[in-house]
């Protein structure tokens, strides 16, 4: 499954996308929607991972895809997940630097089948935005996968 990444005024405004005929990054401003969306990594995983190391292994916060879901297409090939709002705040008010000190540590990811910092420094400072964005209207941040 592919993932992308966007802020989103609200649960109904980002399950619209899933509603939009072609690219669900078009004309995204007039459905509620608060960013564009950015080319992310895998949600439960790869996020997951990513979480453990800005919260801390002791925050209790799993990103299995299932307890994220707010709506799927029927045949589950399209889905929209909702990033937790501890770690969307975490993010926000977490320094970009120190978001990117934790790149190397990500990279080591043993799941990701291509470790490329450079993509995953992009993705640490699209999501940095995606979730102060999000914070600042009192929206949260979602992932759009898709099969």
């Amino acid at each position: 499954m592919n993932y992308s990444y966007f802020a989103a005024r609200s649960d109904a405004a980002a399950i619209a996308v899933l509603d939009r005929p072609g690219s669900p990054g078009q004309s995204l401003a007039d459905a509620g929607l608060l960013s564009e969306l950015v080319d992310g990594v895998g949600f439960s995983q790869a996020l997951g991972y990513y979480a453990d190391l800005i919260l801390g292994s002791g925050t209790d916060v799993d990103l299995e895809d299932w307890e994220h879901r707010i709506d799927a297409t029927t045949d589950e090939r399209r889905v929209i997940l909702r990033v937790p709002p501890i770690l969307v705040r975490a993010v926000a008010d977490t320094d970009i630097e120190h978001l990117h000190r934790l790149v190397p540590a990500w990279a080591q990811f043993p799941h990701f089948a291509e470790r490329n910092p450079d993509r995953l420094r992009t993705f640490a400072t699209d999501l940095h935005r995606l979730c102060r964005t999000a914070t600042e209207a009192n929206g949260g941040v979602y992932s759009y996968g898709w099969a």
